[in-house]
């Protein structure tokens, strides 16, 4: 079975702190599926995720 390569990727999601909800960062989807942080600076351990929609936010749960 050949291995898809990662070529491209979008935003699915913002990464936000839990209690304060500061945008700390956001959730990548690649073409393979695979999930991945990119953090503004360094990681934080307490967060949820907001998906990405043109009106009200939803919640993701831990990837």
């Amino acid at each position: 079975m050949a291995k898809t390569k990662k070529t491209h990727g979008e935003v699915v999601g913002k990464i936000m702190t839990r209690e304060a909800r500061e945008h700390v960062g956001y959730l990548y989807e690649w073409n393979t599926g695979e999930r991945q942080h990119a953090w503004f600076s360094e990681p934080v351990t307490d967060f949820v995720f907001e998906e990405l929609e043109t009106s009200n936010a939803k919640r993701l749960e831990k990837v």
